[in-house]
């Protein structure tokens, strides 16, 4: 440090003049190679887009830094007085912000291992909603009732994480219960018929109508049917409705939790 003071002190002003330039032209040429490097990303179609703002920045910093450098030892600045400066500046600031920067690589993280990407519908945690914006330190989501959620990186690839978009198919799982005097051909007949009156739900893989368990007061199945992603709800609450109409043509009795009483005379 103190050889950096002296020589600040003992700078001449040709010396000055001399360092400017340098800074100068090495921040023409840091310009000039920030454009070949975007004209080589835009050619690289192995990196992801969302990615090229990122690795801009990080170039941006390294150029710079660099240039300064350059400069100060024109200037007669010893460099290692200036690097070790750095490095204290750098770890006092790192320990500062470990959190950001927990979310920042997590950002770096999600980006190049592409677990999900924009118009996904995902689960973390506790949140979830589809994917609108995927930023360094967090990424935007909108959840199911139009709510706007700010994750942190650090969150998102940390924990269990559901992508409910990215197979491009949803299986619905429906619960459905009917009168012990309904045969099981019956209630699949009715439910199948619901099935195929719903547009959103897929022929293939095949519907099916499964029993499931035994109740005190109904026999209760298992519609399980496939819509694509981006149907799931729509097709789900579609099939709700279907059923109900289906079975009351059908004749196919929904039941209820009841008790039966018999009374005998002695």
């Amino acid at each position: 440090m103190e050889q950096t003071l002296k020589a600040l002190q003992n700078l001449a002003l040709d010396k000055i003049l001399i360092g400017a330039a340098v800074l100068v032209l090495c921040l023409v040429l840091s310009r000039i190679l920030m454009r070949l490097f975007g004209r080589f990303l835009d050619r690289a179609k192995q990196i992801d887009p969302s990615l090229h703002s990122m690795l801009k920045a990080m170039l941006r910093f390294v150029l710079y830094f660099i240039s300064i450098l350059f400069a100060a030892n024109v200037l007669g600045i010893p460099i290692s007085s200036f690097l070790a400066l750095f490095s204290v500046v750098g770890l006092a600031i790192s320990l500062a912000v470990q959190g950001v920067l927990n979310n920042f690589a997590g950002g770096i993280i999600i980006l190049a291992s592409k677990p999900f990407t924009l118009g996904d519908y995902i689960e973390a945690d506790t949140v979830a909603g589809t994917v609108r914006e995927i930023g360094i330190l967090h990424t935007r989501m909108i959840s199911p009732d139009g709510k706007m959620i700010f994750v942190p990186n650090n969150l998102l690839y940390t924990s269990k994480l559901i992508n409910y978009t990215s197979s491009g198919a949803r299986r619905i799982d429906l619960e459905i219960s009917a009168a012990y005097h309904n045969t099981p051909e019956q209630v699949r007949s009715a439910a199948l018929e619901a099935v195929a009156s719903v547009s959103a739900i897929l022929s293939e893989p095949a519907p099916q109508v499964l029993v499931e368990r035994y109740d005190d007061s109904a026999i209760c199945y298992t519609v399980r049917c496939w819509a694509h992603s981006n149907d799931y709800n729509d097709a789900r609450y579609a099939l709700n409705e279907a059923i109900y109409t289906s079975f009351d043509r059908s004749g196919v009795e929904m039941t209820y939790p009841h008790m039966n009483v018999h009374v005998q005379s002695l």
